[in-house]
């Protein structure tokens, strides 16, 4: 049954909270990138911050728009702010009607990710011949001349996310270890859409240690977020999209899914397994009930051959490496206050 709208005080709160995020991301990305509060380093992250977040808003409205067409009710979407590493958890959108047709679920479920993918794509396009080209000579020379002279203090964190750091970087330890003597380098993995792009518009593909502009990154970390959403697990966008394809097989292959991110984490990616963890705890491997008939109309099987071909030019199995590179003599490892292994090296 289609609802009234939202009210003055949802509207209000889905827009603080959108300001709030916003916010959150401006200074998470100041923080992960070392970087003052000058005109140079404030409008570096003013256009991450704005460009992600109109990724996101991009996506959630698609959802948002779709799903009211075909006669959801549904809350409006309330970002997530967290002040650190990204600066968001997302955003959510309650459901409160069951979905009445395979179509309008897979209609709802692909319209978010294909939307948040149009501007991630334009955002690159625009970013990417801003990018800086690099050497690891270079990286390293900027990375090792801001590493401080005396150990830096650590800033306090919740105890509940001091815990869940300490045991992440304990099983990423694990799985991953760093050889003595040697600093962990973060190296982007490009998703082909961007390889795509920087060969159309720049007619070469991104070097390894080129430094992504502010608009290109964001761009980066929205394919990133639209590959994992895509994943045909329970409720993620890819979840649904399964479902209204084949309700009584898409509820089988989630098990074998969770446990593939497992083998995943620990054989390509650790990163997999954060996410296999966080659906497990959100209770995201569960399928929404849809009826079986009447079957998916040709405009929605259409549309989900879009989903799949998004999902195709964004997913990469590594999103991020980690290249231990040898520690010059007297320097000691470890990258000052807030700054990320080797910046952004793509």
């Amino acid at each position: 049954m289609n609802d009234s709208g939202p009210t003055r005080d949802e509207i209000l709160r889905s827009i603080g909270l959108f300001v709030l995020t916003l916010v959150c991301v401006f200074w998470a990305y100041v923080r992960s990138h070392d970087l003052s509060l000058d005109a140079g380093g404030a409008w570096s992250a003013a256009q991450f911050a704005c460009g992600l977040m109109s990724i996101l808003l991009a996506h959630e409205m698609g959802h948002y728009l779709v799903a009211r067409r075909h006669g959801f009710a549904l809350s409006l979407p309330y970002f997530i702010p967290f002040p650190f590493f990204l600066g968001t958890f997302g955003a959510i959108i309650r459901l409160r009607s069951p979905p009445r047709t395979r179509t309008a679920l897979l209609e709802m479920g692909a319209a978010g990710p294909i939307c948040g993918f149009v501007v991630a794509v334009a955002l690159m396009a625009i970013g990417l011949p801003q990018d800086v080209p690099q050497s690891l000579d270079q990286v390293l020379a900027t990375v090792f001349s801001q590493l401080p002279a005396t150990p830096v203090p650590e800033r306090e964190l919740p105890a509940f996310l001091e815990h869940a750091l300490v045991a992440l970087s304990q099983l990423i330890e694990r799985v991953a270890p760093t050889p003595p003597n040697t600093f962990p380098l973060g190296i982007y993995h490009e998703p082909p859409v961007m390889d795509l792009l920087s060969w159309l518009s720049l007619d070469r593909l991104p070097g390894r240690y080129d430094t992504f502009s502010p608009l290109a990154e964001a761009g980066w970390f929205g394919c990133l977020l639209t590959a994992i959403n895509l994943l045909p697990i329970g409720q993620l966008d890819g979840g649904h999209i399964a479902n209204a394809l084949s309700p009584k097989w898409a509820p089988k292959i989630v098990r074998p899914l969770i446990v593939l991110a497992f083998l995943a984490g620990v054989l390509v990616y650790p990163g997999w397994i954060l996410w296999a963890l966080l659906i497990l705890a959100l209770g995201a491997w569960t399928s929404l009930p849809v009826p079986e008939e009447p079957g998916l109309t040709p405009r929605a099987q259409f549309i989900a051959v879009l989903a799949v071909l998004t999902f195709g030019l964004c997913f990469v199995p590594q999103p991020i490496e980690i290249e231990n590179v040898p520690l010059p003599d007297g320097v000691q490892a470890g990258p000052a206050e807030g700054q990320p292994p080797g910046e952004n090296p793509s």
